[in-house]
């Protein structure tokens, strides 16, 4: 991709292949040019008293203040020859009453300030964020119940079950988005929940032993009753609320009868390209969303698509 999406930059070299050496891993976090990246409750620490808004890396150094005994550091990688460590600190009520966390951001939804953040610093919050969230929704052992710890600088969990000794590593969830065309339309849905201004185009999740194309031509006829053809990948993005991975695809429909059958949609209709030029221009000068749902439009009305 000339420019990848948003949340799939992180400037890293994760080092993979270091992670099972936790020789190695002990003393990266016990470099002095090592930096932490904390998370609290699903959301990130921002430093946000400039225009210029960015992800807070605290020293090393400042671990001891901030760790406790349910902590543990997860490895994230390098960049610019500096270790990246990443702490859950959802334990602690208040973690700005902690003396390394006062004053110097503020912890945030990513998703409501990802635009004005460098793509990097977005990649790795979003990067972190969704290795924490499965530390917190992995304590357990799915196949024994036993408690599991975490190995591989955090990029697996052992049970604790001499017995079973499971491993369990981080999952990641599939979905499917696509835009679906014919001619000069595509066909956009919103749900139920939404303002009735309010339209995107369709997604939903992979199934177990179904392929990606299998799933958008699924997804399509569950939901709004059409099928489809020419079905063309465009790109992916990680989408860490929780643990997603976005896979845009394009597609063209074979009829433009809409059969709503989908209980999340409260309505679908065509769009034509005219009304979502001034939109896509508007995108194309300055991306004003962090989802490829708008890349995804934007391209297909400027002509610029697979």
């Amino acid at each position: 991709m000339k420019s990848p999406n948003f949340f799939g930059e992180t400037g890293l070299n994760r080092m993979a292949e270091r992670r099972t050496d936790s020789a190695w891993l002990e003393t990266l976090s016990n470099d002095e040019t090592a930096v932490i990246v904390p998370i609290w409750r699903t959301r990130n620490l921002i430093a946000q008293n400039s225009e210029n808004p960015s992800a807070v890396h605290l020293s090393i150094a400042h671990l001891e203040d901030i760790s406790g005994k349910d902590t543990h550091l997860i490895f994230l990688g390098y960049r610019d020859e500096v270790p990246h460590f990443a702490i859950d600190l959802s334990h602690i009520d208040e973690p700005h009453d902690l003396p390394a966390l006062k004053e110097v951001g503020e912890f945030t939804d990513i998703r409501d300030i990802s635009l004005a953040l460098p793509r990097e610093d977005g990649g790795l919050l979003a990067y972190s964020r969704a290795i924490a969230q499965w530390h917190k929704t992995h304590k357990f052992c799915g196949r024994c119940g036993h408690p599991t710890i975490p190995k591989d600088g955090g990029h697996m969990r052992l049970c604790t079950n001499l017995a079973c000794r499971t491993q369990h590593f981080p999952r990641t969830d599939m979905a499917v988005i696509m835009l679906v065309s014919s001619g000069d339309k595509i066909i956009l849905g919103r749900k139920k929940e939404w303002p009735e201004d309010r339209f995107s185009i369709l997604a939903g999740f992979v199934e177990p032993g179904e392929t990606l194309e299998g799933a958008v031509a699924r997804e399509v006829m569950e939901e709004i009753g059409i099928p489809i053809t020419n079905i063309r990948y465009h790109s992916s993005q990680p989408w860490p609320f929780p643990s997603n991975l976005m896979l845009g695809f394009f597609a063209e429909a074979e009829s433009e009868t809409i059969s709503i059958a989908d209980d999340e949609l409260a309505d679908a209709r065509w769009f034509t390209r005219e009304e979502m030029l001034d939109e896509a221009k508007a995108y194309a000068k300055k991306p004003h969303s962090v989802s490829i749902t708008r890349r995804l439009i934007a391209e297909w009305a400027l002509g610029i698509g697979p």
